[in-house]
């Protein structure tokens, strides 16, 4: 054992958006930590590379100045829409309503993690409360009754009241807290960046197709000439067929007319890079004795668009309101720290409620191609466009869709575009 150690009152490990959102929620209410992650930053990360109004939400609650900063260094591209490409090639589209409507400010941008996980740690260490260790891997997790003692691989230790737990899709250290990491609701993304294809830079791309589903290929504009191509496929499905994602990747693009055409000039700019999607479909133990687990780690992706930056700023901030009363009450028993599952369940309903039925579902070939079949109907008809707005925009969107009013005017209003 080494002589060295930290002593704090809660030790974030992970400094991607849960971790960050956790540290800078610990910094707000004066509470002592240390986050650490294993990767040097600024650094790479496989993702969709978009924030939405909720992630605007969120890094205003947790500091209004990390949006300012990426927009002064210009590391965002503002965002107004998005296209969901069915099999007949007539987009659906989606367009994004103003955050802000009397400036007139997106609600959705891209950016590169590369950028915004850097800009994020920079304002975490402006904090007195904050410790940051980078390029810092934990080896091993030793949970005592009265502390929770960390060892790494730079020789120290660190001996915490409180874990909180966001290394993404890494699972070595759930497996130390006693979590078995589930291998089904998982997905399969790789990504690569490319230049000169022909894609709107204020536009997103989704292309569904019924060999990949349930899963797609997106294409996001990044600042500057570049387009991030995302393919996510389900686990299971790369499992059963032996799938091998990059000639996947590139048969997806040679096949379908559109991409081929839109892509015939582009060249990738670096290598491919992959990940695994923890899905949020079902719940998880996120809590125990000593340890709250947040973001990807937590399976709190959702399924369809794959976006996990929202619910990892939202479950970053709740682990550390939690926190910040077990240490006021000097309680971190399991009981205590659990009612953080309740809480943060109870914010995220809808996206598990939607995830249990369809998911499953999108397995079936049967079900796979009558959505196809249904997207194909909906991009012809005029009202599609709008009505999908309204549910994206609306409070309740589970209520609103399952109402006879909008199903009506989905399924039975004018007929043609044209």
């Amino acid at each position: 054992m080494t002589d060295s150690f930290i002593q704090t009152d809660v030790c974030i490990i992970g400094a991607g958006p849960a971790g960050a959102a956790a540290s800078l929620t610990l910094s707000q209410n004066s509470v002592h930590h240390t986050l650490i992650d294993s990767a040097l930053f600024p650094r790479h990360k496989p993702c969709g590379d978009i924030i939405t109004s909720g992630v605007l939400r969120a890094l205003d609650l947790l500091d209004p100045e990390i949006l300012l900063v990426l927009k002064s260094r210009k590391l965002v591209n503002p965002v107004w829409a998005t296209h969901i490409y069915p099999p007949n090639g007539k987009p659906i589209t989606i367009d994004f309503l103003p955050f802000d409507r009397k400036k007139g400010e997106p609600s959705c941008y891209s950016l590169s993690r590369f950028d915004m996980d850097q800009v994020i740690l920079e304002q975490d260490r402006k904090s007195e409360y904050a410790t940051v260790h980078e390029g810092c891997r934990i080896t091993q997790v030793d949970t005592r009754s009265d502390q929770v003692i960390l060892t790494s691989d730079q020789g120290f230790q660190i001996r915490a009241k409180l874990v909180i737990v966001a290394t993404g899709s890494s699972n070595n250290v759930l497996k130390q807290f006693g979590l078995n990491v589930p291998k089904k609701d998982c997905a399969i993304g790789i990504r690569a960046h490319f230049e000169n294809i022909d894609f709107a830079k204020s536009e997103t791309s989704l292309f569904l197709d019924s060999g990949l589903m349930p899963g797609g290929l997106y294409i996001t504009p990044l600042p500057g000439n570049s387009y991030n191509v995302n393919l996510v496929v389900s686990l299971d499905k790369v499992s059963n067929e032996n799938l091998n994602l990059r000639e996947e990747f590139d048969k997806v693009i040679s096949e379908n007319p559109i991409l081929k055409q839109r892509f015939e000039k582009g060249a990738r700019t670096g290598n491919f890079e992959g990940s695994m999607l923890f899905l949020g479909i079902r719940k998880r133990v996120i809590a125990g004795h000593r340890f709250l687990v947040v973001g990807d780690s937590a399976g709190l992706i959702e399924f369809f668009s794959g976006n996990g930056i929202p619910q990892a700023l939202l479950s970053g901030r709740m682990a550390a309101q939690r926190a910040v009363l077990a240490i006021e009450q000097s309680d971190f028993s399991g009981q205590f720290l659990g009612r953080f599952e309740g809480e943060l369940y109870q914010k995220i309903r809808q996206n598990y409620a939607m995830g249990r039925i369809i998911y499953p579902l999108l397995h079936t070939r049967f079900f796979r191609n009558w959505v196809l079949q249904f997207l194909n109907y909906l991009s012809d008809r005029p009202q599609t466009n709008d009505l999908v707005r309204d549910l994206l925009y609306h409070k309740d969107p589970a209520k609103l869709a399952l109402s006879p009013r909008f199903i009506h005017s989905l399924l039975f209003k004018s007929q043609s575009k044209g």
